[in-house]
């Protein structure tokens, strides 16, 4: 019997780790994790132009300050799909060990060949332009298809020789571009044929084709708690097997809840109601500040000497929102006793949050990155003092939560470390 339980351990670590290893997995979520700086710009360029404070608000309107401070947002995540284009790209090459500079200069021509141009009358004249909708939150998924797609056909390409061969004695710099030469050209008439095919169907463009093919039922799913919920609920069964969850279902969160995100925080800088309740901010932010919660709990109530130094090691990291020290301190891996509690912990704070969502006791997120789960802090700027108040809330939850099972192997370290 323990063999095949430890067979079938063995066979879900194997399994997990072909799928995080996976290049278009770990494109995508290294690849979104890089964007990071651009979302914290965008996002400290929105709060500055809705502080809400009057005062403030008449000064930089009387200073035509506004459309400057907003500029900062129509650049960083007003484009946002560029930056993940070329974050993607990139870690997709990495990943195949394939020329980074070429995939990602060879996506971005797919890209705008695939995109759109608009006509726009400005001052009675008409301009053609790229909408800077598909630019955005609504480009997102293309993006990603085109970052994945074209950076692995291009490795595919180099890698059967289909390139053009210089003397060894040419510079690198001219040989590069030469290589790249053959590979682009076929891509790009690739690009070109699909755009132009689409253009005589009624869906005119890649973006609209994929958004209604692929992006709006994703998104339909990705907004229903219960997939969320189940998603949160096999990270942490994961966790509990030793598999870093989070990474491994980051990929899937992100390609769901990223675009959703990026929506509001457009929404936020314009002034405009928030469409979406789940999104990456809510999952990061209103999952709960539970690994605090459970640092503090290991302080406060714990008497024997193992947990209470795990909790003295673990409540600073805690506090930001870092597992680990407790992950494997206690441990939480493999520990039967906590299973229920660790994989419920994110489950209910999230369940919490959406139906106080719903009610109208905490506002929708506003989409502003804040990098770390900082009780009420982060909550705070995310949305207002009630979301704030919510995470509290979550961590007398989640404290409630634990305790029978936390006082438990506490009585039992104890027992041992008496009689030793």
């Amino acid at each position: 019997m323990k063999h095949t339980k430890h067979t079938l351990l063995e066979s879900l670590q194997i399994g997990m780790g072909k799928f995080s290893a996976n290049p278009f997995i770990q494109a995508i979520s290294n690849g979104m994790i890089k964007i990071l700086p651009i979302t914290m710009v965008g996002s400290l360029c929105a709060i500055l132009s809705n502080l809400g404070i009057p005062g403030y608000q008449s000064f930089i309107e009387s200073n035509n300050l506004v459309s400057i401070i907003k500029t900062g947002s129509t650049m960083t995540t007003g484009i946002i799909s560029i930056y993940v284009l070329a974050a993607i790209a990139h870690e997709m090459a990495k990943s195949l060990k394939s020329d980074a500079i070429a995939s990602i200069l060879i996506a971005i021509m797919v890209f705008f060949i695939l995109t759109p141009l608009g006509k726009f009358e400005i001052n009675e004249s008409s301009i053609s332009a790229f909408d800077i909708k598909y630019l955005g939150s609504k480009g997102m998924f293309v993006a990603m298809i085109v970052a994945l797609t074209v950076t692995w056909f291009f490795d595919f390409l180099t890698r059967k020789n289909i390139t053009i061969k210089l003397p060894d004695n040419v510079p690198p710099s001219v040989a590069n571009s030469f290589s790249s030469l053959i590979p682009a050209m076929i891509i790009g008439m690739i690009a070109v044929i699909i755009s132009g095919i689409l253009t005589v169907t009624s869906f005119n463009n890649v973006h609209d084709f994929i958004y209604i093919i692929l992006q709006e039922p994703l998104q339909h799913m990705g907004s229903s708690i219960w997939a969320l919920m189940f998603l949160l609920f096999f990270s942490e069964i994961l966790w509990f097997f030793g598999i870093h969850g989070s990474l491994a279902t980051s990929a899937i969160l992100y390609t769901l809840y990223q675009p959703l995100e990026m929506a509001n925080l457009a929404a936020f800088s314009a002034g405009e109601e928030l469409p979406n309740i789940l999104t990456m901010t809510f999952i990061n932010t209103l999952k709960g500040p539970r690994h605090f919660a459970l640092a503090f709990l290991l302080l406060w109530l714990c008497r024997s000497k193992h947990l209470k130094s795990v909790g003295k090691i673990a409540i600073v990291p805690g506090f930001f929102g870092i597992s680990e020290p407790m992950k494997f301190g206690i441990p939480m891996v493999l520990n039967p006793v906590l299973f229920i509690p660790m994989s419920l912990a994110p489950v209910i704070s999230i369940a919490i949050a959406y139906v106080s969502t719903l009610l109208g006791l905490i506002p929708r997120v506003n989409g502003v990155t804040f990098p770390w789960n900082i009780p009420f802090f982060s909550g705070l700027v995310v949305g207002d003092w009630r979301t704030g108040v919510l995470q509290l809330v979550q961590v007398v939850v989640v404290m409630a939560l634990y305790y029978p099972f936390i006082k438990y192997i506490d009585k039992k370290n104890l027992e041992s470390e008496t009689l030793s």
